[in-house]
This record gives structure tokens, sequence and C-alpha cells, in this order.
């Protein structure tokens, strides 16, 4: 297929360039020993095939166990499938009540996208590749089929970064076979020889190597038609093509997000926890190795004999010898030391579970069988300073990778119609907040803050109770619900709680109203025979105290 976008001859030089890269090969060098000595069955360094024996590098299994705990805990900590983890938020939004509905809506148009996509999965699998230092993952959008995120292997991918961290050049090697070709590009996409062979039915299943550049267009023409219209061009082209690609696209917004668990300076590559568990899982297996060579020589030890003699090896078995001739026993004196081995290999253990993190993320189990006698609130700041490790990753990825997904489906489905904004919001500034378990750990630590202010204030008004006037209690309890994570909607707005309040004290005043009137209620009745009593006095020629008692009451009463 020919294009005006670029020659072959240059997305060749360019994807070469990306795989022999020295940032790219000096990487490679560490990703091979993490492979071989950590987690054997990803990626693509050793062969494209995942089914064959590849952990001979392998003693113990510590690291691959670690390795599947961080990526569960990462992924159920940052965007967990059963609850939300993200809002769309807006700064016009807060007092805006439509604005607030509209993004709700569309938040909730995204989640249904993503759950019937395989994006939960694919952010595993990223995960537990993130061990490299680095995985990539591509999202896309299939008309028929919706939103579809692709993983990509270490071995597989070579890229590069612009000072703001986004993805200029990406280049990947695969295998497909000749039927998943035709199946995704089409059988005239294909040279005419693999055309013919296709038709007559042979060598559907070869495998043949598939080549993908994504690079930003720089032919690139706001006002043409097709690739070159696009930001972003998508090439693609076979082993054996010399003359045209099989396949150009584009793509309006990157499609490739890069997630790093911890960016280099003056690199485009990351380090991950294989990096940092490589020396200590080197000395675990050494160690290990160590102990099994003490073990099997202490239990079955090379043996001096008399000459002529053949020993039974087995349990319980008798050898006859010629005591004058010597007896069966072992060459050297080998000391059982297999047991301090392995306890030194244990402190490895922790160090390289220490380095993917399980700690934090196997907390919550470890909290159920933990006999010290902690308090949640012990194990909450337990939670905290181990969460504080990991923040420059969580905020790493909610800003590389999380945000890019979602503003990426934001804009797809605006592109195609689904998301309508009135002309009003024209222009506005989409924000998105993370609410997931981990996000809302991160927000823990300054929470302590309001419940030790409110008890200073608390202690104090004991001494001087009117200092409690000073307290500004909507704003400090508006501050402490949304460093919790909690959603705002379950406190009502300034207005509405101002009007709570007049109905509340206009209630009291009725009250107190009611109150008065019941007693002078009450009252009437001892007044009404006090009268009676004097009136009869009156009768009986006693004026005078009748007269100052009506005197008294037209003057309080």
């Amino acid at each position: 297929m020919k294009t005006d976008v670029m020659k072959l001859e240059e997305a060749k030089r360019i994807h070469d360039e990306l795989f022999n890269a020295k940032d790219y090969q000096n990487c490679l060098v560490m990703w091979r020993r993490i492979q071989q000595y950590q987690i054997p069955f990803l990626g693509e360094l050793a062969g494209r095939d995942k089914m064959i024996k590849r952990d001979a590098g392998i003693i113990d299994g510590t690291a691959w166990r670690a390795a599947q705990i961080f990526a569960g805990g990462m992924t159920n900590g940052s965007v967990p499938q059963t609850v939300e983890w993200f809002d769309l938020q807006s700064r016009f939004a807060e007092d805006d009540q439509t604005l607030k509905a509209i993004l709700q809506d569309q938040r909730d148009t995204i989640n249904k996208a993503l759950n019937a996509s395989n994006f939960y999965s694919s952010i595993y699998s990223a995960n537990l590749e993130l061990s490299f230092g680095q995985s990539p993952r591509g999202s896309f959008f299939i008309p028929e089929r919706g939103m579809v995120f692709e993983n990509y292997s270490i071995g597989s991918y070579a890229y590069a970064l612009d000072p703001w961290q986004e993805v200029t050049h990406f280049a990947v090697k695969k295998e497909m076979s000749l039927s998943k070709i035709v199946s995704k590009f089409g059988l005239e996409a294909l040279p005419e020889k693999q055309q013919q062979e296709y038709k007559d039915g042979k060598n559907s299943g070869r495998l043949m190597k598939v080549y993908w550049l994504m690079t930003k267009n720089p032919a690139y023409d706001n006002k043409a038609l097709g690739p070159k219209g696009k930001r972003y061009v998508s090439l693609y082209w076979l082993d054996c093509s010399d003359k045209e690609f099989i396949h150009v696209g584009g793509f309006e917004t990157c499609p490739i997000t890069i997630m790093r668990y911890l960016a280099i300076p003056n690199s485009d590559y990351g380090i991950g926890p294989g990096w940092f568990a490589d020396s200590d899982n080197r000395v675990m297996f050494d160690l290990l190795k160590a102990a099994a060579g003490n073990m099997e020589l202490f239990y079955n030890p090379a043996l001096q004999v008399p000459t002529g003699t053949d020993p039974d090896y087995r349990p319980g078995a008798i050898t006859e010898v010629d005591m004058q001739l010597g007896k069966v026993q072992s060459l050297f004196d080998i000391a059982p030391v297999f047991d301090k081995v392995y306890d030194m290999a244990a402190i490895r253990e922790d160090k390289i579970n220490a380095a993917y993190n399980t700690n934090l993320f196997a907390m919550l189990e470890q909290q159920k069988f933990d006999n010290t006698g902690r308090t949640a609130y012990e194990w909450s700041l337990r939670q905290q300073e181990k969460m504080q490790q990991l923040t420059p990753v969580v905020t790493r990825i909610n800003t590389e990778v999380l945000s890019r997904d979602i503003k990426r489906i934001y804009g797809i489905y605006t592109q195609n119609g689904v998301f309508e904004m009135p002309p009003e919001y024209d222009g506005m500034e989409l924000e998105i907040e993370y609410v997931s378990p981990l996000a809302k750990l991160q927000r823990m630590s300054g929470v302590q803050d309001y419940e030790s202010a409110l008890a200073a204030i608390g202690q104090t008004a004991q001494l001087k109770p009117g200092v409690v006037n000073m307290l500004n209690e909507s704003v400090f309890l508006r501050k402490w619900i949304d460093d919790l994570g909690v959603k705002s909607e379950i406190l009502y707005t300034d207005e509405e709680y101002a009007e709570i309040q007049q109905q509340q004290a206009k209630a009291a005043q009725q009250q107190e109203q009611m109150q008065e009137d019941m007693a002078v209620a009450q009252a009437l009745p001892n007044v009404t025979q006090a009268a009676a009593n004097l009136q009869e006095m009156a009768d009986n020629g006693s004026v005078a105290p009748l007269d100052n008692l009506l005197s008294s009451l037209r003057g309080g009463v």
C-alpha cells in the first residue's frame, strides 16, 4: 500500500534505530536477567513460545509470586472493577448542578465502555510486566467491538518519548500467522506471493514477522483526508515487504500509553521491582544452590571403600567388607550447614518481597493472622507509611496512563457524537479525580491533621468554651470529607444548610412561644379562682383587697 506520509525505507530506518538505541541495549541486559531468574514466562526475550520450560534459572519462586501479588494489588488498588475509581470534574461543576449531572452521566458511559472491554485484564497484565520497569498498552476503537486494549511484551517493542513524556515513536516486531494477517488487514494487503499461498490453502499457519511503526505524522495536514490528516500515522509491513506497506492508518490522539514504575532522568525507559530485587534474588539463588548441594553431600556423601568392594546404598542394607583392608566411610566429613543457609536465604526472600511491595498489598491478609495485638489505628498508620513509598508510582500511572486512557475514550466518544455538551460549556477543561482505594489511602495522611485540630479545639474549649465559635464548621467538614475521598453529595450545599438552620431557629422560637403560652394557660385557672374568692370577699364588704388585685393584674397581665 502506497502512502504520501512516509516511505517504507524511512519507516524501516526509524524502526531499526529504536531497537538499536544505546538506551534500549543497556536495559536489554537487565531485562534478560530479570526474565531468566525471576519471571521467566513473561517477555519475548527468549523466543516466542511461552509454553516451553524456560525456568532453568529458577530455584525458588519468591520473585514470581511477589510479581503476581504486586500486579494484583496495584490493579485492585488503582482500578477496582467493582467500585468507582474515578470522577469527571470541572472547576465550573462545583456550583453548576446541570454540568455536574452531565459529567456524572459521561463518567457512567465511560465506565460501561471499560467494563465491556478488556481494560481491566490489560491493566493487570501491564502491572505484571511492570517488573521490567515499563509496560506499554495500546487503546483502539473498533466500531463493531468498542474499545480494545492491547499489551506489548518486553522485547517486542521499543519507543521514544518527548520532553513531556508523551510517545513520539513506538515500534513493534512480532510474529503472526498468515491467516491472522489476512483476518486483520485483508487478503489484498499481502504481497502477491503470500496472497497466492493463502488462496491455495498452503502455509496458512506459517508464522511471518510483522513490523509496526506508530509515529507523529511528519506530513500532517489538518485539512487533508485519510492518514495524512491524522496527527499520528500507523504503518505495518512484513519482513518480505520491499516496496510497500501492508496497511497505512492514523490516529487523532496517541493510542499508546507507557506505564513506568520509576522514571530515570535522560532515559525513556524505567526501572521496576525486578531491578531492585535482582541482587537479592541472585544471592538467594546461590545460597539455595549451595544448601541443596550441602544437603545432598550430607545425606549421600562420596565414599571411600576397600578395593573390590561393591557397597549397597539402599537404606538398612549390609555390605560385607574385609576389615583388614579398610571400611566403607565418607571420603571427607560434611557438616550439615543447610539449615543456616536456608535462614540466610529467608532474609533475602524478605528483601525480594519488599522490592515488590508485597508487604503493603498483603497487609490486610497479614492483619487477619497477626498476633501482636495491633489496633486498627496502628494498622492504618503502617499502611500510610508503606503507601508513601508507592506515591510517586501511583501518581505517575494516574497521570501518564489512566488519565490518557480516559481522555482518549472521552475524545473518541465526543468525535462520534456520543458526548454532546451544551454550547455554554464549549472549551471546558476536563479534570479527572481519582477515588480508588490507593488514592484514598494517599489522602489518609492528611486526615490525621483534621483529627488533631479537632482534638485541640475540644481541649481548649474546656478552659475557654467560647473558642469553639472560632471554628468554621461548614468549611472544616467539607475539607475533611473531601480528603477522605467521600462524595460531597452527602452534604447539603451552603444555601441549603443556611435554610435548614433558619428553619430550625424558627422552629425553636415557635417552641419557646408555645411553652410560654402553656405556662400562662396553666396559671389562668389559679387567677380565676383567686378573683372569685376576692369577689366573694367584696360582696361581704371587703372591697379594698379586690381593687388592689385588679389594679395589679391590669398593670402586670
